[in-house]
Protein backbone atom coordinates (compact mmCIF):
# COMPACT_ATOMS: atom_id res chain seq x y z
CA UNK A 1 0.00 0.00 0.00
CA UNK A 2 1.45 3.14 -1.48
CA UNK A 3 1.23 6.97 0.17
CA UNK A 4 -1.61 7.88 -3.05
CA UNK A 5 -3.57 4.81 -2.65
CA UNK A 6 -7.22 6.50 -1.64
CA UNK A 7 -7.66 3.80 1.43
CA UNK A 8 -4.22 4.45 2.67
CA UNK A 9 -4.67 8.46 2.43
CA UNK A 10 -8.29 7.57 4.16
CA UNK A 11 -6.52 5.48 6.88
CA UNK A 12 -3.64 8.61 7.61
CA UNK A 13 -6.64 10.97 7.93
CA UNK A 14 -8.98 9.06 9.83
CA UNK A 15 -5.81 8.88 11.82
CA UNK A 16 -5.32 12.61 12.45
CA UNK A 17 -8.57 13.06 13.08
CA UNK A 18 -8.63 10.46 16.12
CA UNK A 19 -5.36 11.77 17.70
CA UNK A 20 -7.11 15.23 17.64
CA UNK A 21 -10.24 14.07 19.02
CA UNK A 22 -8.10 12.06 21.39
CA UNK A 23 -6.41 14.94 22.27
CA UNK A 24 -9.95 17.37 23.00
CA UNK A 25 -11.25 14.59 24.96
CA UNK A 26 -8.47 14.26 27.29
CA UNK A 27 -7.53 18.12 27.83
CA UNK A 28 -11.41 18.49 28.76
CA UNK A 29 -11.58 15.41 31.34
CA UNK A 30 -7.94 16.74 32.87
CA UNK A 31 -9.84 20.04 33.64
CA UNK A 32 -11.90 18.26 36.61
CA UNK A 33 -9.28 16.68 38.30
CA UNK A 34 -7.82 20.03 39.97
CA UNK A 35 -11.40 20.18 42.22
CA UNK A 36 -10.70 17.96 44.77
CA UNK A 37 -13.13 16.66 47.75
CA UNK A 38 -13.03 18.13 50.48
CA UNK A 39 -11.50 16.54 53.58
CA UNK A 40 -13.38 17.12 55.92
CA UNK A 41 -13.42 15.85 60.05
CA UNK A 42 -16.60 13.23 61.65
CA UNK A 43 -17.77 16.17 63.57
CA UNK A 44 -18.46 18.98 60.69
CA UNK A 45 -21.75 19.82 59.07
CA UNK A 46 -23.01 20.80 56.65
CA UNK A 47 -22.34 24.44 57.11
CA UNK A 48 -18.74 22.92 56.67
CA UNK A 49 -19.12 21.35 54.04
CA UNK A 50 -20.99 24.42 51.92
CA UNK A 51 -18.12 26.74 53.04
CA UNK A 52 -15.76 24.33 51.45
CA UNK A 53 -16.79 24.43 48.48
CA UNK A 54 -17.55 28.32 48.88
CA UNK A 55 -13.47 28.07 48.71
CA UNK A 56 -13.71 26.14 45.53
CA UNK A 57 -15.48 28.55 43.68
CA UNK A 58 -12.93 30.01 41.69
CA UNK A 59 -12.10 26.17 40.90
CA UNK A 60 -15.35 25.47 39.46
CA UNK A 61 -15.51 28.86 37.41
CA UNK A 62 -12.22 28.11 35.67
CA UNK A 63 -13.00 24.59 34.57
CA UNK A 64 -16.83 26.10 33.54
CA UNK A 65 -15.23 28.69 31.51
CA UNK A 66 -12.59 26.56 29.76
CA UNK A 67 -14.78 23.21 29.21
CA UNK A 68 -16.53 25.59 26.58
CA UNK A 69 -13.43 27.93 25.20
CA UNK A 70 -11.93 23.65 24.62
CA UNK A 71 -15.69 22.69 23.53
CA UNK A 72 -16.04 25.57 21.09
CA UNK A 73 -12.48 25.06 19.96
CA UNK A 74 -13.10 21.30 18.78
CA UNK A 75 -16.66 22.11 16.87
CA UNK A 76 -14.32 24.66 14.82
CA UNK A 77 -11.71 21.90 14.42
CA UNK A 78 -14.11 19.57 13.86
CA UNK A 79 -15.73 21.73 10.91
CA UNK A 80 -12.53 22.79 9.23
CA UNK A 81 -11.55 19.04 9.19
CA UNK A 82 -14.55 17.83 7.20
CA UNK A 83 -13.59 19.70 4.35
CA UNK A 84 -10.18 18.18 4.86
CA UNK A 85 -9.17 15.16 2.30
CA UNK A 86 -5.06 15.39 1.98
CA UNK A 87 -2.75 16.14 4.46
CA UNK A 88 1.24 17.46 4.02
CA UNK A 89 3.71 18.33 6.61
CA UNK A 90 2.23 22.13 6.99
CA UNK A 91 -0.70 20.59 8.30
CA UNK A 92 0.65 18.30 11.04
CA UNK A 93 2.76 20.40 12.14
CA UNK A 94 0.03 22.93 12.54
CA UNK A 95 -2.06 20.72 13.57
CA UNK A 96 0.07 19.27 16.39
CA UNK A 97 0.90 23.48 17.56
CA UNK A 98 -2.98 23.79 17.77
CA UNK A 99 -2.96 20.52 20.39
CA UNK A 100 0.10 21.39 22.31
CA UNK A 101 -2.39 24.73 23.08
CA UNK A 102 -4.95 22.79 24.51
CA UNK A 103 -2.83 20.57 25.78
CA UNK A 104 -1.71 23.41 28.11
CA UNK A 105 -5.19 24.43 29.17
CA UNK A 106 -5.64 22.46 32.01
CA UNK A 107 -2.25 23.35 33.20
CA UNK A 108 -3.02 27.23 32.80
CA UNK A 109 -6.76 26.80 34.01
CA UNK A 110 -5.43 24.93 37.79
CA UNK A 111 -3.20 28.28 37.86
CA UNK A 112 -5.92 31.08 37.01
CA UNK A 113 -8.89 29.30 38.75
CA UNK A 114 -6.41 28.57 41.67
CA UNK A 115 -5.86 32.33 42.46
CA UNK A 116 -9.10 33.55 41.23
CA UNK A 117 -10.12 36.95 41.96
CA UNK A 118 -6.45 37.66 43.86
CA UNK A 119 -4.76 40.67 43.29
CA UNK A 120 -2.20 38.79 41.50
CA UNK A 121 -2.46 39.00 37.90
CA UNK A 122 0.30 36.79 37.06
CA UNK A 123 -2.42 33.89 36.54
CA UNK A 124 -4.27 35.86 34.64
CA UNK A 125 -1.37 36.87 32.25
CA UNK A 126 -0.55 32.71 32.05
CA UNK A 127 -4.45 31.75 31.22
CA UNK A 128 -4.71 34.79 28.57
CA UNK A 129 -1.46 33.70 26.97
CA UNK A 130 -2.72 29.95 26.52
CA UNK A 131 -6.20 31.35 24.92
CA UNK A 132 -4.71 33.91 22.74
CA UNK A 133 -2.04 30.71 21.63
CA UNK A 134 -4.98 28.59 20.86
CA UNK A 135 -6.72 30.98 19.02
CA UNK A 136 -3.98 32.01 16.60
CA UNK A 137 -3.08 28.10 16.12
CA UNK A 138 -6.35 27.73 15.18
CA UNK A 139 -6.46 30.55 13.10
CA UNK A 140 -2.93 29.58 11.19
CA UNK A 141 -4.78 25.83 10.75
CA UNK A 142 -7.65 27.58 8.94
CA UNK A 143 -5.45 29.24 6.41
CA UNK A 144 -3.24 25.86 5.37
CA UNK A 145 -6.77 23.75 5.10
CA UNK A 146 -8.46 26.71 3.15
CA UNK A 147 -5.35 27.54 1.19
CA UNK A 148 -5.91 26.17 -2.46
CA UNK A 149 -2.10 26.29 -3.20
CA UNK A 150 -1.71 23.40 -0.45
CA UNK A 151 -4.63 20.95 -1.95
CA UNK A 152 -6.12 19.57 1.56
CA UNK A 153 -9.47 20.46 0.93
CA UNK A 154 -12.66 20.30 -1.36
CA UNK A 155 -15.89 22.48 -1.01
CA UNK A 156 -13.70 25.02 1.03
CA UNK A 157 -14.07 27.73 -1.36
CA UNK A 158 -16.57 30.06 0.87
CA UNK A 159 -14.74 33.06 2.02
CA UNK A 160 -17.36 34.09 4.31
CA UNK A 161 -17.65 30.63 6.27
CA UNK A 162 -13.37 30.89 6.32
CA UNK A 163 -13.83 34.58 7.73
CA UNK A 164 -16.74 33.84 10.12
CA UNK A 165 -14.25 30.82 11.14
CA UNK A 166 -11.22 33.19 11.86
CA UNK A 167 -13.49 35.25 13.44
CA UNK A 168 -14.71 33.18 16.00
CA UNK A 169 -11.37 31.66 16.57
CA UNK A 170 -10.65 35.28 17.96
CA UNK A 171 -13.70 36.10 20.27
CA UNK A 172 -11.87 33.81 23.06
CA UNK A 173 -8.41 35.86 22.40
CA UNK A 174 -10.35 39.08 22.32
CA UNK A 175 -12.36 39.02 25.27
CA UNK A 176 -9.63 37.92 27.40
CA UNK A 177 -7.38 40.26 26.09
CA UNK A 178 -9.92 42.59 27.61
CA UNK A 179 -10.25 40.86 31.15
CA UNK A 180 -6.62 41.41 31.05
CA UNK A 181 -6.34 44.85 30.53
CA UNK A 182 -9.00 45.14 32.95
CA UNK A 183 -7.51 43.09 36.00
CA UNK A 184 -5.22 46.08 36.03
CA UNK A 185 -7.84 48.17 37.46
CA UNK A 186 -10.55 45.70 38.84
CA UNK A 187 -9.70 42.09 39.52
CA UNK A 188 -12.94 40.89 40.51
CA UNK A 189 -14.50 43.11 37.29
CA UNK A 190 -12.00 41.32 35.14
CA UNK A 191 -13.02 37.32 36.49
CA UNK A 192 -16.53 37.90 35.43
CA UNK A 193 -15.65 39.22 31.49
CA UNK A 194 -15.32 35.88 30.11
CA UNK A 195 -19.47 35.52 30.37
CA UNK A 196 -19.69 37.42 27.26
CA UNK A 197 -17.95 34.59 25.00
CA UNK A 198 -21.06 32.66 24.67
CA UNK A 199 -22.93 36.16 24.07
CA UNK A 200 -20.09 37.15 21.59
CA UNK A 201 -20.25 33.46 20.02
CA UNK A 202 -23.98 33.95 19.23
CA UNK A 203 -23.32 37.32 18.11
CA UNK A 204 -21.37 36.57 15.44
CA UNK A 205 -23.47 33.51 14.22
CA UNK A 206 -26.63 35.22 13.52
CA UNK A 207 -24.65 38.33 12.22
CA UNK A 208 -23.26 35.52 9.75
CA UNK A 209 -26.41 33.77 9.10
CA UNK A 210 -28.30 37.50 8.65
CA UNK A 211 -26.05 38.32 5.40
CA UNK A 212 -25.43 34.64 4.29
CA UNK A 213 -28.45 32.26 5.09
CA UNK A 214 -27.93 30.23 2.59
CA UNK A 215 -24.67 28.73 4.44
CA UNK A 216 -24.79 27.32 7.68
CA UNK A 217 -22.30 27.42 10.77
CA UNK A 218 -21.27 24.94 13.64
Amino acid sequence: MNATDPHHKKFQMDRIALFSDAVFAIAITLLIIEIKIPELQSDFTDSHLLEEFNHSIGKFIGVLISFFVIGRFWIGHHSIFGYVNNYNSKLLWANLLMLFSIVLMPFSTGIYSEYWQSPMITPVIVYVTNICFTGFMNIRLINIVSDPKNKLSTGLQNSHFIKVSKLRSLVAPIIFLLSLVIAFFNIVLASYIPILIPVAIVFVNKWYHKKHPEYKTS
